[in-house]
């Protein structure tokens, strides 16, 4: 089923975007999870035999990357790597793809295969994060602030090395799309949807009108 079969919002539309984006820059056997489900799936967008993906993209209504989405973006990395969640969220998180995705979808061996607590390892050292474009170089210098401050919170070292910092980084990834394009093409989706549904409107009420005439033909002269 298309995502957009039906009428989508404002802030959905604008995750799609970055979703699309990066599910496009990655290629291979990429999937978006969410089209794999029933129902929106939890913490990851997408997935590939290459690694797994969440997707986020905050940021102002002229795509400016503020301090308030620094911050969400800080927490969705940390959400990734199990902080302020249920004990066992990593090992739902593993549950829920290992049951929940239709057999035969690309996954990391390490996710695929091992234990519970190995494959929950998996997502914790090497989920990313895919964020706007335009937001990573930012984004990336908070969670190292962070880091420096709290090794302990990213599994390292009491004194990490510089490549630490690097290495942890760069689990925050472009999706390809920069923030600053995105409110127009969103509104342009919205209109889109808009010129669609009237259309679909008028030929159900052409339909309508049609039929009503068919039933006065066949009912004339009674």
């Amino acid at each position: 089923m298309s995502y957009y079969s039906r009428t989508r919002d404002y802030i959905e539309i604008q995750g799609r975007l970055h979703e699309d984006s990066l599910k496009s820059r990655l290629g291979g056997d990429a999937q978006n999870i969410n089209d794999l489900t029933s129902e929106n799936f939890r913490t990851y967008d997408l997935i590939s035999s290459e690694g797994i993906w969440s997707v986020k993209s905050h940021m102002s209504g002229d795509g400016e990357l503020t301090e308030s989405a620094i911050k969400a973006y800080q927490a969705n990395f940390d959400h990734m790597l199990g902080w302020n969640r249920s004990v066992d969220a990593l090992e739902m998180d593993v549950k829920a793809l290992r049951e929940r995705l239709p057999e035969g979808t690309a996954m990391p061996t390490g996710l695929r295969e091992g234990s519970l607590q190995e494959a929950a390892d998996y997502l914790k050292n090497n989920s990313i994060l895919g964020i706007p474009e335009d937001h990573v170089e930012a984004v990336r210098k908070n969670l190292i602030d962070n880091a420096r401050e709290f090794p302990e919170n990213y599994g390292l070292a009491e004194k990490p090395s510089e490549e630490d910092f690097k290495r942890l980084s760069n689990r925050i990834q472009g999706t390809g799309l920069n923030a600053v394009d995105t409110p127009a093409l969103v509104r342009e989706q919205i209109h889109q949807q808009e010129a669609e549904l009237q259309t679909r409107t008028e030929k159900s009420k052409d339909a309508q009108e049609e039929e009503g005439r068919e039933e006065y033909r066949y009912g004339y002269g009674y």
